[in-house]
């Protein structure tokens, strides 16, 4: 493409947003959940994972669907069915119902996630398609920063029922608004055999690459946050990280310009590793510097999709990749944080942290020095 969609590039990443929002709107008030259904807060937390497990599982299936469904109707059906989800949530229905959409909504969630960064790779040229998909990197800690601020005043106004339906009624206007807009391509035959689908995606290594430098930042990135904070004894890191890392990963997807992605990501990984070290050290701003260097990570993942996968089908199957391999990730690094911060301290967790950077270096060296090498020759199978 000659020239950069921009109004379908935005409208693409407000649905990012929204779809982001799913984890946040129950992430985000946990306490009125509870509330509402009249259990305690550790009896709904599962409300939240529920999206990402469905990630974890159907990541690929979701990636070989939306190859052959078409990327531009499988992102508009995830608009629709969690839509349609939400404003079953704003009737507050009973626990089992209120769950039953929310496993639902995960699938929904995943067309979304999985449809989105090679839709937006699709409606960018050639020059500006590293930094559009570096914007596609930030949707969700955008979205949680967003909803942060929007949330306490609707909460005030009318509660869960009025926060459920608003979110369910902009992800139906915006299908609406779309519709004629996203572009639809010819369909092709669909495999819903896991094992053949998990076979195709993790014999390419271009599908499987930008899953492989993506999984350890996930990993670390959200249980960082989460722990770091308190075991600095500086609780206002919980509010700067996320921002100083939403500003880098923009960086990342514009470095990739001119640099290969798997340079970018590796630079990444090394950065936060040193960042890590130097807090160890008790250099002031480490913490801070460790976090600048992780957000190039998602930018220069994203970025590398349409760097190593030309044809939209195939940038389906790689981002059906990152979304198990980064829900991985994430279902991983928080359990593995609590137990190592249990048993050792902060200088356990520094020392996690370095070791699992290094093996995000290693990866995101190796898998993109293969998949560049393999991108203007087939797939390359791994085995």
């Amino acid at each position: 493409m000659d020239r950069t969609r921009w109004t379908l590039v935005a409208l693409i990443f407000c649905g990012g947003l929204l779809a982001a929002a799913q984890f946040g709107k129950i992430t985000l008030t946990l306490p009125q959940v509870a509330q509402a259904f009249d259990r305690p807060v550790t009896a709904v937390a599962f409300l939240v994972s529920l999206v990402g497990i469905m990630g974890l599982m159907l990541g690929p299936m979701a990636g070989g669907i939306a190859a052959g469904h078409g990327i531009g109707r499988t992102f508009l059906a995830g608009l629709v069915l969690g839509g349609a989800m939400s404003l079953v949530q704003a009737t507050l229905p009973p626990i089992w119902l209120f769950s039953a959409s929310r496993a639902v909504e995960g699938v929904a969630h995943l067309a979304l996630v999985v449809a989105g960064p090679p839709l937006m790779a699709g409606a960018s040229s050639d020059a500006d398609r590293p930094l559009v998909m570096g914007l596609w990197a930030v949707f969700f800690g955008a979205s949680l920063a967003l909803s942060a601020q929007i949330f306490p005043g609707l909460l005030a106004a009318g509660g869960l029922p009025l926060l459920f339906a608003l979110h369910g009624a902009l992800m139906l206007v915006l299908a609406a608004v779309m519709w004629r807009i996203v572009p639809r391509l010819s369909r092709a035959p669909i495999s819903l055999n896991p094992v053949t689908v998990h076979r195709e995606i993790y014999g390419s290594i271009r599908y499987m690459a930008p899953g492989l430098g993506f999984v350890c930042y996930t990993f670390l990135f959200i249980a960082a946050i989460a722990f770091l904070p308190d075991a600095l004894g500086r609780p206002a890191l919980a509010t700067i990280l996320p921002l100083v890392t939403l500003v880098s990963t923009l960086a990342g997807g514009a470095l990739c310009r001119r640099f290969a992605p798997h340079h970018v990501g590796a630079a990444g990984y090394a950065g936060t590793a040193l960042g890590a070290l130097g807090l160890a050290l008790g250099l002031p701003f480490a913490v801070e510097a460790c976090f600048v260097f992780m957000g190039l990570i998602p930018g220069a993942s994203f970025a590398s999709i349409p760097a190593w996968n030309a044809a939209p089908g195939d940038r389906a199957r790689a981002t059906g990749a990152i979304a198990q391999l980064g829900n991985l990730g994430t279902v991983t690094g928080t359990p593995l944080f609590a137990v190592t911060f249990a048993a050792g301290g902060l200088t356990a967790l520094i020392w996690l942290t370095v070791g699992v950077a290094l093996l995000g270096l290693i990866l995101v060296s190796w898998a993109g020095a293969r998949a560049s090498g393999s991108a203007g020759a087939g797939v390359l199978n791994v085995r």
